[in-house]
């Protein structure tokens, strides 16, 4: 058996922390809101990643562009519609998808969120496919219905609650797993919009900055005319614990895991870099069984498993 390398051990590392970092978001979202979460931790991963973004500028030559992309030279950077698409990207693929993620975390649980949401792979080939003409395949095909039954398999389990909950009505686990649909829609749209501004050379670091500042300044405005926005900033000061939780979590997942992954995809093949971190709802099975102390049913660990595989053979289907 081949040893794993860089790469691929960049991409484990990736699903293992956004793993835990979705089950600390998860009990956040229970305890504080979903609301609530997102207005915090769009700030703090903005703080965060602008640093790590300046740093790249100041030491390694980073920018807004890629150095030696089309757009780096004598273009003057990415056109309007690639910085509307990311503006766009933001809006939809990261406050919208993290509202509608972890509201539907506080119904069935991070697990069974997750795996919902693991569906974006599927929603983004097929988009790719109907807007960008780009090609599926046979093995692609195969690898959509796999993964689709699978989690169909998971979320039709009635043994499936969220930590610490009675089991759930026929209605509420449908809103729940709802919610995380139209999150994976939300993401996978977001992904669409993204590679707009991408494919003409924007650094990716930038790229995700911008997503995160423009998602802010749609979020917290709409926020504050809600009234939601001081209720959140009553956190920082007066739950000390929930928000030094908060600052760990998102430092685990949208800042080193999103760091690991372009790592990943730098040094291993994209389809094996995505295949591995895609294994992030086969990580939480048992970081969120220690959290909720409660063991998934045997069908749902299974259709976590055939969702994988399908979604592995998605992903895979340029590479083999």
């Amino acid at each position: 058996m081949p040893a794993l390398g860089t790469g691929e051990l960049a991409a484990l590392s990736t699903a293992a922390l956004w793993a835990v970092s979705c089950q600390i978001h998860a009990i956040l979202s229970r305890r504080l809101g979903p609301h609530t979460l997102i207005l915090l931790r769009l700030p703090i991963c903005i703080v965060m990643f602008g640093a790590w973004w300046g740093a790249s500028v100041l030491f390694f030559g980073g920018g807004v562009m890629v150095p030696g992309s089309p757009g780096s030279v004598g273009t003057g950077g990415p056109s309007l519609l690639a910085l509307g698409a990311l503006a766009l990207s933001g809006v939809v693929g990261v406050a919208l998808c993290d509202l509608l993620f972890y509201s539907g975390v506080v119904l069935v649980g991070a697990r069974v969120a997750l795996l919902v949401q693991s569906l974006s792979t599927v929603i983004t080939a097929v988009l790719g496919y109907l807007l960008l003409g780009e090609a599926i395949g046979p093995m692609g095909i195969a690898g959509i219905l796999i993964a689709t039954a699978g989690v169909a398999w998971v979320v039709g389990d009635s043994g499936t609650v969220p930590e610490g909950a009675v089991p759930l009505s026929r209605a509420v686990r449908l809103r729940g797993v709802g919610l995380a649909f139209a999150s994976a829609l939300a993401l996978s749209s977001g992904m669409v919009l993204s590679k707009q501004g991408l494919s003409e050379g924007v650094d990716p670091l930038f790229a995700a900055l911008l997503r995160m500042v423009v998602a802010m300044g749609v979020f917290w405005p709409t926020a504050m005319l809600t009234g939601r926005l001081r209720p959140a900033l009553g956190v920082v000061r007066g739950d000390r614990h929930n928000f030094r939780l908060l600052l760990a979590a998102s430092l685990i997942g949208p800042v080193v895991g999103v760091w690991l992954s372009l790592v990943a995809i730098g040094a291993t093949q994209t389809g094996i870099a995505a295949t591995l971190i895609g294994l992030e709802p086969i990580f939480i099975i048992p970081v969120a069984a220690m959290v909720e102390r409660r063991w998934p049913t045997p069908r749902a660990i299974a259709g976590a498993g055939i969702a994988f595989a399908g979604t592995a053979l998605l992903c895979l289907r340029n590479v083999l």
